[in-house]
């Protein structure tokens, strides 16, 4: 008769319960219903952390899905600090409708128009941070939902401060923001705008740049030539300040590949969207690679590039 060790068995009777235990841990439920989200939010002091996705068409919604939302660590630290939504807009003619009319709503009020969007909002619904398109990285992904969660932290903090305290919260959480959700935050703008008399913010000069830069752009593009025009976003980016550097430098990079003739100005052209990534305050060191490597891609063959964009030229009204 075989004699089985006692400790070999006593691991292999384990060895069940520890899995259940395991993916317990790592399993993160995802709910439908965005007031119970929000509620749920509120008793347990978190964040919500919303998909937006296209669940049965969208090919990148399914691979963010597959390839971090399921990841067993992300899935682990996203189920400890969020109460976690799926805001579904699938093609199936059998959704819910009034899931779907829901849905809708969400997709409207908090500006998605593009899947797979990634959303961190507070218990009052207010969107803290984003990541917009698909990214394969969890730690990439968590890097920038944790900058959502920062801002949460900072808000908290802010209501329970007053004066010159409250302020300095305000605007931590404010230029934690990505670009796209400080406009869905205009009354925490406001508030800050009107407790900062001496613009520590520094959100006045801000608004006095983006006015610069408007005028800018709107001289460019009535500009005879794309030369001319070339030259008024060469000289506005020599005065300009960080705040508008990246809008002159995308503004500058679309005019080298107009005016492009040669590999060697598409390859001149990158050199100007490398550098205004640089200049992008919106985004983590992380991210910056990413796109630079994003853009090597795209910019691998130049020839390619080139054709391209001679016939989008070709497209546009001449001058």
């Amino acid at each position: 008769m075989m004699v089985v060790n006692s400790a070999i068995m006593k691991n292999l009777f384990l060895m069940p319960a520890v899995v259940v235990m395991s993916a317990a841990v790592h399993a993160a439920e995802w709910g439908t219903d965005y007031a119970v989200a929000l509620a749920q939010a509120e008793r347990e002091g978190k964040a919500v952390l919303v998909d937006f996705t296209g669940s049965d068409w969208c090919g990148y919604c399914i691979r963010l899905r597959d390839e971090v939302l399921e990841e067993p660590r992300f899935s682990a630290w996203a189920g400890e600090h969020f109460v976690l939504l799926e805001v579904d807009m699938p093609k199936n003619p059998h959704f819910d409708e009034d899931l779907r009319a829901q849905n809708q709503m969400l997709c409207k009020k908090y500006g998605v128009d593009s899947f797979p969007t990634l959303m961190v909002l507070d218990a009052r619904g207010n969107a803290l941070g984003a990541l917009y398109g698909y990214e394969g990285n969890p730690d990439i992904v968590r890097e920038i939902l944790t900058r959502g969660l920062m801002v949460q932290g900072f808000l908290k903090k802010a209501r329970q401060a007053s004066g010159e305290e409250k302020l300095r919260f305000m605007v931590e959480a404010w230029r934690l923001l990505p670009e796209e959700l400080q406009k869905l935050n205009a009354p925490l703008r406001k508030e800050i705008m009107d407790n900062d008399a001496e613009d520590y913010s520094g959100l006045r000069a801000e608004e006095t740049a983006v006015l610069r830069l408007k005028n800018c752009v709107e001289a460019a593009n009535a500009a005879p030539t794309d030369a001319a025009a070339l030259d008024i976003v060469n000289a506005a980016i020599a005065e300009a300040g960080p705040m508008v550097q990246r809008q002159l430098l995308e503004h500058k990079f679309r005019l080298f590949l107009f005016l492009a003739e040669t590999e060697e100005d598409v390859l001149a052209a990158a050199e100007v969207a490398y550098a205004a990534i640089d200049a992008d305050l919106r985004l983590t060191e992380a991210e910056k690679q990413d796109r630079k490597a994003q853009f090597r891609a795209v910019f691998a063959n130049p020839q390619s590039t080139l054709k391209r964009y001679r016939m989008v030229k070709r497209n546009r009204p001449k001058r």
